[in-house]
């Protein structure tokens, strides 16, 4: 079991969590939108899951083999700036 030690001092099971969204069928890179092989596959291709520590709740991205070479980190600024949805400052 690969354990990553994410920015608050936590633990992350990379591999568990593979195993975990890939039972779901579902799941993309976060940064390309590839779509994530079975679990066997992502393990030995080299997919990562990333936990972005946010205000109130951390959230997990995956990364596949490609972009990780890319962008080793996931910018946690960038993260939460895609993640809030567009605020309008039109009064109604």
């Amino acid at each position: 079991m690969r354990l990553v030690k994410t920015g608050k001092s936590s633990n992350l099971d990379v591999n568990g969590a593979l195993y975990a969204i890939c039972s779901t069928g579902r799941g993309r890179c976060w940064h390309c939108d590839r779509k994530l092989p079975p679990v066997e596959q992502a393990i030995g291709a080299g997919w990562n899951v990333q936990r972005v520590e946010g205000g109130h709740v951390a959230s997990i991205i995956l990364v596949c083999p490609k972009c990780r070479q890319k962008r080793p980190e996931a910018s946690r600024k960038q993260f939460l700036r895609n993640l809030s949805p567009p605020v309008c400052d039109a009064v109604h």
